[in-house]
C-alpha cells in the first residue's frame, strides 16, 4: 500500500510522458536547438499523437506507436509463431473454461465471490496502511537518500494534500464500487465478440488489440469509479522540449494531479524517424528477449 501511494502521482506523470494522454499545447524549442529542429521531428507533436490515440481507445495504434517498427515487427513475428502452433482439444477446452467465466450470466457474481473475502480481510488494515503509506511518502520527500529528483520532490510535496484528501475520501474496498468496476470490464470483454480460441487465433496481432480496445476503455472507466479521471488529468498536460539533438531529446511533462502540477523529465531517442522513451525501450528489449527465449 505504501509503495502504491508513493507511486501514484509519479505514475500519472510518467504515463503522460510515454503513453499517456496529451491535449496540451506544443512548446517551441529553444533557439539554440532551432537548427536541429529543422531535420528531426517534434517530440511534443508525437506525444500529442500518442495522447489522441490513448483518449480514443486506439489500443493497436498506441501499441505500434510506443515501440520502433523493427521491434514491433519482432513482436508480431513472435506472436505469429505462437499463432501457427497447432491447437489441441486440451487448448480449446482450457480456453473455453476460462472464457466461460467471463461470458456466463453470473460472471460478476463469480468474480465477486472470489473478491469479497479479500476485501473483508483488507478493511480492518486499511486505516493503518494509509497512515503508513503517507508516512513513507513524507519520508521519501524529505530524505536526501531517495531517488526523487528535486522536481519530483517538489511535485509530490505540492500534491500530497490533495492526495490525502482523495485517499481518505475514497472507499477503495467498497463492494458496490468493485462490483460496478468488475461489471463494466466483464461487459467490455463480452463485447469483443471472441467466443473460442480458434476465433482468437484467426486474428493478427493488430486485430487482437483492436478487439481488446473496449476492455482498455472500460479499464479507464473503472479507474474513474475510484476518483481518478485519466482523461481529465491528460487534458491538463503540457510538454516542454528541453533539449533537441539529431538523435536524442529531453522533455518535461507536467500534469495537474490532485490539484497540483506534477512534472517529470524523460530522455528520448530517435529511431526510424520517431521518438521513443529511452528507459521504456530498454524494458521492451528485455521483455522481447524473454518472449523469444520462451
Amino acid at each position: 500500500m505504501n509503495r502504491t501511494l508513493l507511486s501514484l502521482v509519479l505514475l500519472s506523470a510518467g504515463l503522460a510522458g510515454a503513453v499517456s494522454p496529451v491535449l496540451a499545447q506544443e512548446r517551441a524549442v529553444a533557439s539554440t536547438h532551432a537548427a536541429a529542429s529543422v531535420s528531426v521531428p517534434d517530440p511534443a507533436r508525437q506525444i500529442t499523437d500518442l495522447a489522441q490515440k490513448f483518449r480514443a481507445g486506439d489500443l493497436s495504434g498506441l501499441a505500434q506507436s510506443v515501440v520502433p517498427p523493427e521491434k514491433w515487427r519482432a513482436a508480431r513475428a513472435a506472436y505469429e509463431r505462437k499463432r501457427a502452433e497447432p491447437t489441441t482439444e486440451e487448448d480449446r477446452a482450457r480456453f473455453a473454461e476460462k472464457f466461460a467465466r467471463i461470458t456466463s450470466a453470473d460472471a460478476v457474481d463469480q468474480f465477486m465471490a472470489d473478491i469479497e473475502p479479500k476485501l473483508a480481510r483488507a478493511r480492518p488494515q486499511l486505516p493503518g496502511a494509509l497512515l503508513m503509506g503517507f508516512g513513507a511518502m513524507a519520508m521519501a520527500i524529505d530524505s536526501p537518500e531517495s531517488d526523487l529528483t528535486p522536481a519530483e520532490r517538489a511535485a509530490l510535496k505540492s500534491a500530497m494534500p490533495g492526495l490525502q484528501r482523495w485517499a481518505n475520501g475514497t472507499d477503495f474496498l467498497s463492494s458496490a464500487t468493485m462490483r460496478r468496476a468488475v461489471g463494466r470490464i466483464v461487459d467490455a470483454a463480452r463485447s469483443t465478440g471472441i467466443t473460442d480460441i480458434d476465433q482468437l487465433k484467426s486474428l493478427p496481432l493488430e486485430g487482437v488489440l483492436e478487439r481488446a480496445a473496449p476492455v482498455f476503455t472500460a479499464a479507464k472507466e473503472a479507474v474513474g469509479y475510484y476518483g481518478i479521471d485519466l482523461d481529465a488529468i491528460a487534458a491538463t498536460l503540457k510538454v516542454d522540449v528541453l533539449n533537441l539533438e539529431t538523435a536524442t531529446a529531453r522533455v518535461r511533462t507536467t500534469v495537474t494531479v490532485f490539484g497540483a502540477p506534477v512534472s517529470s523529465e524523460h530522455d528520448l531517442v530517435l529511431v526510424e524517424g520517431r521518438w521513443y522513451d529511452k528507459d521504456a525501450l530498454v524494458h521492451f528489449d528485455e521483455e522481447l528477449d524473454d518472449d523469444v527465449e520462451s
